[in-house]
């Protein structure tokens, strides 16, 4: 019963909320906060067992055995930075708990009149995203994760917030261990608290992602659509707003990572000159005991680049 209710669920989600208007508030949601999944372009709808990636698929927590947590921050660009904290545990009977808290702020801004003059007094902005999911296993190499946001933005004395829900599925296909298949729904919500009389959606988003881990070479390559519930002129227009990345271990310690997201690239680019790198992403995993240490570098061509660095480990 679980298990259909869970595929009904998701099913209502998709087909209720495609295609529906452009404009949202909270945009910083749809912003990835963790390098390991930044340096593969956003492609892995699939990863498992790292508190980090809820924010993409809850699902994949649902493997997870040992304590763990996670701690990142995120340079932008300009003056904006961001960062995350996290934190899982299993509970016997229940399932697997994670909480993970996000934040952005956007620096400080010169006050200015109606004539567009200086008043002398700065303000400044920042939103917030707290996190609660639960995790669990629907049958054998099929899992689920539940994630319920609140949101919260504050712009100088204005403030907004708003409560919202993820859902994700995450199956290993019984006839390849190598081989998974994942779907996630976010930012499926509304705003209970507005900035005036601006009332916009959230930035629904619906993601499908595809992963293998080559027999032969220590390579695990990903492939996902994004966006799917944002509207488009054609149905071709999907297709187009792909990610694709690879993780590739070195060693036992070392792992590189490479992503490009087409959405990505296709925004930075100019009609006359077109984008060199704009959408290209990479970075290194150093593993030393429980601890892991993460790096990433994303290309947003002419704006510059960001860089993220996170810090995860277990708890025997």
């Amino acid at each position: 019963m679980k298990k259909y209710l869970m595929a009904g669920l998701l099913l209502i989600i998709t087909s209720a909320h495609a295609g529906t208007p452009l404009t949202r508030s909270f945009e910083f949601l749809r912003t990835d906060f963790y390098p390991r999944t930044v340096a593969t372009g956003g492609a892995f709808v699939t990863f498992s067992n790292d508190v980090g990636t809820m924010l993409v698929n809850p699902a994949g927590m649902a493997l997870s055995e040992k304590p763990q947590y996670t701690f990142a921050v995120n340079k932008y660009l300009l003056d904006i930075n961001g960062g995350l904290a996290g934190y899982t545990q299993r509970i016997e009977g229940l399932g697997v708990v994670s909480a993970l808290i996000s934040y952005i702020n956007y620096g400080e801004f010169k006050e200015t009149n109606s004539f567009a003059r200086e008043t002398g007094n700065t303000f400044s902005a920042n939103d917030v995203s707290l996190n609660l999911s639960l995790s669990d296993m629907l049958q054998k190499g099929l899992s689920y994760g539940v994630t319920l946001k609140y949101i919260f933005s504050q712009i100088e004395s204005y403030n907004a917030s708003a409560v919202a829900l993820d859902f994700g599925l995450l199956w290993q296909v019984p006839y390849d261990e190598g081989i998974r298949l994942g779907v996630a729904v976010n930012n499926l919500g509304t705003n209970f608290e507005y900035y005036g009389n601006v009332k916009d959606r959230l930035p629904l988003d619906i993601r499908l992602g595809f992963s293998k881990e080559l027999a032969h070479l220590p390579l695990t390559i990903a492939l996902s659509l994004n966006r799917l519930a944002d509207p488009v002129e054609s149905f071709g227009d999907y297709i187009k707003r792909f990610s694709v990345g690879g993780e590739f271990k070195l060693s036992e310690n070392l792992r590189f990572r490479l992503g490009y997201d087409n959405a990505l690239n296709r925004d930075l680019s100019d009609e006359l000159r077109g984008t060199q790198f704009g959408g290209v992403s990479g970075g290194l995993a150093l593993y030393y005991n429980n601890f892991r240490f993460d790096y990433a570098y994303s290309d947003y061509d002419l704006l510059g680049g960001t860089h993220r660095i996170s810090l995860t480990g277990t708890l025997d």
